[in-house]
């Protein structure tokens, strides 16, 4: 791609669909199962080991896009990675509107939990390649805030089909298909600017150097994650604070919340990364304790959760490009691998524990996991050991 061709991409359009596509992939395609997961469970008779299998089935082929990812980003580039990943949500969640029991049900949530994994490392390449130096740093904050803006409309949405989850899975289908056709007409052809070879080696590579600490990072808030986003809207639907409403009040508030969330790296200027992921991180830990111990808040629990769980991911971004600055888009990858593998685990755990100690119990093991995250940044280096004389 030449400099003349990448100017011809409007930086609002390029950041606009980037939204977008990142709220239907992440807001609609994975999240779309646990918000209308009370209305499937009974209409569709799953048991809770059922529905944790289900949720991991999802996250597992997350797992396998992610893997795949930079393949196709390397050899294809961002636009027809996006539209392999779009392509993945419109699929899947026709299938699950048409789903007649957990087989199929399970093959809609797998197809469409490969979305997210090929859309959103696209478009960190492609405002790397397209935007000027001085708009990026913005318009990555922009695109990745994606999400709590997808959460926030479902939520509503799942309200005015209250009884009838097929009919929110063909909007969200609808919304997604039309979302896939302005990004596909927005990304600029060609493969993105090298940051060197993007195979199974260089993602070693990058791993090495971000180190052990981060990527355990982001395996636990996948965990925490997965464990929650599934099981969280059980307790909201069971408590009922709202009525019949409460399941979309509870995934409306965690996206609403999770706007502000993606704020959180302007809070950097007043204090420093370890001490802010510190303060989120137990503010997860505070989201799944509530959950556990006071479920009649349940909607208090929900907007701690959807505002530190997208700043944590905010973080984890920050703290990648700080170790490898020379391959961020890679960095994001291998990240999201490592998220991947929490939130793969993350469900069928927690639904065989709900199975035989109930929910509460999987919330107060999530808790400690949450604070943890907040404890794993190298606050201190230690001095280099002096040499003998």
């Amino acid at each position: 791609m030449s400099a003349p061709d990448a100017e011809r991409v409007p930086p609002w359009a390029l950041i606009g669909s980037g939204l977008a596509v990142v709220a239907v992939a992440f807001g609609l395609a994975r999240y779309g199962y646990g918000l209308l997961l009370p209305q499937m469970r009974t209409s569709l008779a799953l048991s809770l080991g059922q529905l944790g299998v289900i949720g991991g089935a999802g996250y597992a082929s997350y797992l396998v896009a992610s893997l795949a990812c930079p393949t196709l980003l390397s050899r294809w580039g961002p636009r027809t990675t996006v539209t392999a990943g779009g392509t993945a949500a419109v699929a899947g969640m026709a299938v699950c509107a048409a789903a007649t029991g957990p087989l199929t049900l399970g093959v809609g949530v797998a197809v469409a939990g490969a979305s997210p994994a090929l859309v959103w490392p696209p478009y960190v390449a492609a405002v790397e390649e397209h935007l000027p130096a001085d708009r990026r740093a913005r318009g990555h904050g922009v695109v990745n805030s994606g999400t709590a803006y997808g959460v926030a409309v479902a939520g509503p949405v799942s309200l005015l089909t209250t009884g009838s989850w097929r009919v929110a899975w063909s909007a969200f289908a609808a919304v997604a298909l039309v979302v896939t056709i302005w990004a596909v007409r927005t990304l600029p052809r060609g493969t993105p600017s090298t940051e060197g070879a993007t195979g199974a080696g260089s993602l070693l590579a990058v791993a090495r150097e971000q180190g052990g600490r981060l990527l355990l990072a982001a395996f636990l808030a996948g965990l925490v994650s997965g464990s929650y986003a599934t099981f969280g809207v059980e307790v909201a639907a069971a408590q009922a604070p709202l009525g019949g409403v409460s399941a979309g009040a509870f995934q409306t508030l965690v996206g609403i919340s999770g706007v502000a969330g993606g704020l959180v790296g302007a809070l950097l200027a007043r204090t420093s990364l370890p001490r802010l992921l510190a303060a989120t991180a137990a503010t997860l830990a505070a989201s799944c304790l509530l959950l556990a111990a006071a479920p009649g808040l349940v909607l208090v629990s929900a907007v701690l959760y959807g505002a530190s769980f997208i700043a944590i991911i905010g973080l984890l971004l920050i703290w990648n490009n700080a170790l490898v600055p020379r391959a961020p888009a890679t960095g994001i990858v291998t990240a999201m691998l490592a998220m991947a593998l929490g939130l793969v685990a993350g469900p069928p755990l927690a639904g065989v524990v709900a199975g035989e100690a109930g929910l509460a119990t999987v919330f107060v093991a999530c808790a400690p996991l949450a604070a943890t995250i907040g404890l794993l940044h190298p606050t201190r280096r230690r001095p280099p050991a002096p040499r003998p004389a």
